[in-house]
């Protein structure tokens, strides 16, 4: 599988037509690696890049990648109608007539529906399935990507300090009873992809909408989210984080904010260490060491997402 992953992403870096290039060791941090951190390992890598390629092969911004891939992000449109895209000579082909759509968005769904091939097993996923899905897409048409997401929003019963309100550890670890799937959490993940017009990262909540920038957890982006929007509150004990490659001090202006350790550094302001993957906190390596603290590495986003002068519309006079 190691072996496939490095060739296919070699093949789609060297293909792909976007100009200007992004920066070569983002290539080695959100392109080349093959998993967005804990699913399971498949070789999905040859099989995207097969089917998915040539929607993107045209295109020289990373906006047209995206657009060519999510089409208008319905079931039977782009990536997300899984059986219309095949390559010449392909068996698939010979199945004249055949529709698989993927979705729709189903809560609750993670785990099992995790993995970019567990979305196609069950045609739906939540959240954290379609953003894994997408950045696995975008990485195998040689555009950098990455998962990102709030595990516990600053809202509700949630809301404030974990000094201050015990339910904000509740919401780290499993959250509240009463939901379908057994718990209801307060969290949300989404993709962000490496913009090479703008030299940033950009983002698309590829779940609910195929519009950049414009969702219900952030509102219209504008150097910030609105402040009245969820993202719009990140703050500690909420913070916004991108799962990432990159090793603790690497460059904050490459990864869009500081890189750290989840199993050294993530703790909320009671002290207590906590674990990202929120819906399965106690998740195990076969060793049985927490998956916390087996390498797992993110870039703190929340002060792009948070709101600020801009995303509120204030005016900021001189001194």
């Amino acid at each position: 599988m190691l072996d496939d992953n490095i060739a296919f992403a070699l093949m789609a870096w060297n293909a792909s037509r976007l100009h200007p290039r992004p920066p070569a060791p983002l290539a080695l941090m959100y392109l080349l690696p093959y998993a967005t951190y804990h699913e399971a390992r498949a070789n999905w890598r040859p099989l995207f890049f097969a089917k998915y390629f040539e929607l993107a092969s045209a295109s020289t911004t990373s906006k047209a990648v995206l657009r060519a891939l999510l089409g208008d992000g319905s079931p039977g449109n782009g990536i997300m109608n899984w059986s219309a895209h095949a390559w010449p000579g392909s068996p698939a082909q010979r199945r004249a007539g055949s529709n698989y759509g993927l979705g729709p968005f189903a809560p609750q769904s993670t785990p099992p529906a995790l993995a970019p091939f567990d979305f196609v097993a069950y045609g739906f996923a939540s959240c954290t399935g379609w953003a894994k899905f997408l950045a696995s897409a975008l990485k195998a048409v040689g555009l950098p990507a990455r998962e990102v997401g709030a595990p516990c929003w600053n809202t509700a019963d949630f809301a404030g300090l974990a000094v201050d309100n015990p339910n904000v550890s509740v919401c780290w670890n499993g959250g509240l009873p009463g939901a379908p799937g057994g718990h209801s959490l307060n969290n949300h993940n989404w993709v962000e992809y490496w913009d090479n017009e703008a030299g940033a990262w950009h983002f698309v909540d590829v779940a609910t909408s195929v519009v950049e920038e414009t969702t219900w957890f952030c509102g219209a982006y504008n150097g910030g989210c609105e402040c009245s929007s969820p993202a719009g509150k990140a703050a500690r004990d909420h913070d916004i984080f991108a799962t990432t490659w990159a090793s603790p001090g690497d460059d904050p202006h490459l990864h869009g904010g500081s890189v750290f350790d989840v199993g050294r550094d993530l703790v909320l302001s009671t002290g207590e260490p906590v674990s990202p993957l929120v819906w399965s906190p106690q998740l195990r390596s076969p060793l049985g060491e927490p998956l916390r603290a087996v390498g797992l590495r993110l870039v703190n986003r929340t002060d792009f997402y948070r709101c600020n002068a801009r995303s509120s519309g204030l005016t900021l006079l001189a001194a």
